[in-house]
Formats: C-alpha cells, sequence, structure tokens
C-alpha cells in the first residue's frame, strides 16, 4: 500500500496541464464527397470543421455521415513501463502536457481542471521528482489492464507501492491512485 507521501507525489502529478487525444473525424457529405477533419463547434445546425488550419462551416443537412478515428497507438505508451518512464521524464523536464497525456483519457479533463487551483504545487512537484528515485520491482498483465509495483526512494526514505494502469486505444495509461 502507498503511504501518504507516496499519495502526495502522485496526485501532484495529476495537477498538470491537460493534454487532449488526437482524434480526427471523417465526413461525408450527401454527395459522397468525405472530408478528414476537427468538429470544432456546432450551433444552429451548422458544423464548425477544422480541417488543416482552415475552418470550414458546413450545414447538417449536407452531412450523410460522421465517423470518428482515433490516433494511431504510440509506442512510447506501448507498455506500462515505458508508459511510467515517459510520465517520470516529462516531469523532470517540465513537460506538463505530455505528463497529463500517460494518464487514462478519463481522467485528463478532471487533472486540467485542477491546474489551476496549484500553479505553485506543479513547481513544488517537479522539484520532488528530481530528488526522487524511482525503480519498477515488478509488473502485471491481465487483459487490458496492468499494475506496476515501484520503490519510491528520496534520501533515506522508502516505500513501495503499485500503479494501476488501463489499455486505451492500444496505449497504456496511467489510472490515478485510490
Amino acid at each position: 500500500m502507498m503511504t501518504t507521501a507516496g499519495r502526495i507525489l502522485l496526485t501532484a502529478a495529476m495537477l498538470v496541464l491537460g493534454a487532449r487525444a488526437a482524434r480526427a473525424e471523417i465526413i461525408e457529405l450527401v454527395d459522397k464527397t468525405k472530408i478528414n477533419g476537427k468538429i470544432v463547434h456546432y450551433y444552429d445546425g451548422v458544423y464548425s470543421v477544422d480541417t488543416q488550419g482552415t475552418t470550414v462551416k458546413i450545414p447538417r443537412e449536407k452531412i450523410r455521415s460522421i465517423s470518428f478515428q482515433l490516433p494511431p497507438p504510440r509506442s512510447e505508451l506501448s507498455s506500462a513501463e515505458k508508459t511510467f518512464d515517459r510520465w517520470r521524464k516529462a516531469l523532470v523536464d517540465g513537460d506538463l502536457e505530455k505528463a497529463i497525456d500517460c494518464y487514462a483519457l478519463m481522467y485528463q479533463g478532471m487533472l486540467a481542471s485542477h491546474l489551476g487551483q496549484a500553479s505553485d504545487g506543479i513547481k513544488q512537484m517537479k522539484k520532488e521528482i528530481e530528488v526522487t528515485k524511482f525503480t519498477v520491482k515488478g509488473s502485471s498483465v491481465k487483459g487490458d489492464t496492468a499494475t506496476l509495483k515501484v520503490l519510491r526512494q528520496k534520501g533515506e526514505d522508502s516505500e513501495t507501492g503499485e500503479i494501476a494502469f488501463v489499455r486505451e486505444n492500444g496505449e497504456w495509461k496511467m489510472l490515478p491512485p485510490q
């Protein structure tokens, strides 16, 4: 089980800038023309679609179908160990967007909303991560879930805790501590 210090460290890591998952929509018009873009707004029967930096407005009645595509899985998130290493390196580098991207999509928005309340906590978290050594002691995978057993050492203080992961779109993403 993770102690309070370990939970604080992992919770602080969650209070970072939210990254949006890259996605695209394929919009098929009634004349069977296909547009690849991202729906950015819908109002009064008109979709605003961003296609390569240009916003196109398309009335609802001109659209035959909309299908959603997820991006291909990234190799740096192909295992729980790689995801954890990416998260740790991102925090040390101060790349908060990359760090939050290591979490499951359903938690990213919540984490982003906490950011506005904890701007000083981010600097403290980065400083804490820089002086803390993490060692993966074991892992287990069961279907689309995984667990890493991680030893956290800071000076003379050390503890072992478990970090849960879930597979989303072929990528392993961290779950916040419970």
